[in-house]
């Protein structure tokens, strides 16, 4: 603490350090601006008392994410965590310059994921956020979460966009133009089981019974995790587990592919159905899905261009529709895609609708 003349302009200012725990953490230099020697004593010690030691003492986001990830893997299965982490890194490359302690900075930038990403997606963006800042309330870093100050659009006038799926005689469409048995059956086993991606890509074949025509799904691949010893976790949900049956033309083209598989160096009960040693890629399996649509469409079969969830919204569809008239009910269905009758019934409402109307125009006309 200190003040100093100057000799040329005759105005008095002030310099010197902030020190915590033995540590200098800041300098400051005012070079003049005061008549008199006092008036440079009581700024220095107003500035001084002003100053937010706690607030240059707070980490950087890379150092607070850094404390947080290893508590958060204790709390959630590692497949969560790792999506999880990619969101982190994402608010490392885009906030990391700025103050983002500050909730009006934090605003902006849930303004900015508003503009341009799904309600979804912010929603992600936006529960990361107020984990991270929940953690260092409890750690004592900082006082309140800056989050409390901060929304995001609800988007309540925004209309949900419609699912895309395969009719039955579309899927047959796509189906044809594949040439190669390990593609034929892995699309297929996508489209008649309704499993999700990282189910299909864990499937090895002691999980296939053919005697029993069965598919037992215990586990699923994490895009982040094809490629570590154990690639596979625990599935979705404890519904998630279950031992499905196949239809008739899905065991044909994994019976085809079965005997090409065994040719491979690393077949066994263990080998990986549409992989080897190790499952086959998500992006891997996307660019093919993509080529075969394309492919189908150069043909001029008009099916239209679907993701690769969409297979399992495909076959929620097909088996939605078909229901009323085969004997089956909703429980069944949300027992074989590994859900809850109430999540179904969410994601699938407007099917559910249709046939709804489908049974009201029946009795309308019947009577």
């Amino acid at each position: 603490m200190a003040v100093k003349k100057n000799e040329v302009t005759g105005e008095w200012g002030y310099y010197g350090t902030i020190t915590h725990k033995g540590k200098v953490i800041h300098r400051y230099k005012k070079r003049g601006g005061f008549k008199r020697k006092g008036e440079a004593i009581k700024a220095e010690q107003a500035y001084r008392e002003n100053f937010d030691v706690a607030k240059i003492m707070r980490p950087s986001l890379v150092e607070l994410v850094d404390q947080f990830l290893p508590f958060w893997k204790t709390q959630v299965k590692p497949s969560t965590a790792d999506q999880e982490e990619k969101v982190y890194k994402k608010l490392i490359r885009e906030l990391g310059d700025k103050d983002f302690y500050e909730p009006k900075v934090l605003q902006a930038y849930i303004n900015e994921c508003d503009s341009k990403y799904s309600k979804r997606y912010v929603e992600k963006i936006y529960f990361s956020l107020t984990r991270l800042f929940k953690f260092a309330v409890r750690e004592e870093i900082i006082e309140t979460s800056p989050m409390v100050k901060v929304y995001k659009d609800a988007r309540a006038g925004e209309q949900k966009k419609e699912m895309s799926f395969f009719e039955p005689d579309e899927f047959k469409r796509y189906l044809s133009v594949i040439e190669d048995p390990r593609d034929r059956a892995m699309f297929s086993t996508l489209y008649w089981m309704g499993i999700r991606k990282g189910e299909m890509m864990g499937l090895q074949w002691k999980d296939i019974d053919f005697k029993n025509k069965t598919i037992s799904i215990s586990k699923t691949v994490i895009t982040l995790n094809r490629l570590k010893d154990n690639p596979c976790t625990p599935p979705k949900t404890k519904n998630s587990y279950r031992t499905i049956s196949m239809p008739k033309s899905l065991i044909k083209e994994l019976d085809e592919y079965l005997e090409f598989a065994k040719t491979f160096t690393c077949f066994g009960p263990e080998m990986f159905v549409f992989g080897d040693d190790k499952p086959i890629s998500a992006e891997t399996l996307r660019r093919k899905n993509i080529r075969y649509i394309k492919e189908a469409n150069r043909r001029g079969y008009g099916i239209p261009e679907i993701r690769i969830h969409d297979f399992r919204h495909s076959h929620a569809s097909y088996l939605i529709n078909n229901m009323a008239q085969n004997g089956f009910s909703d429980f069944d269905i949300a027992k074989r895609l590994g859900d809850t009758v109430e999540t179904i019934h969410s994601v699938y409402a407007h099917w559910f609708k249709a046939g709804d109307d489908k049974i009201i125009d029946f009795m309308d006309n019947d009577n």
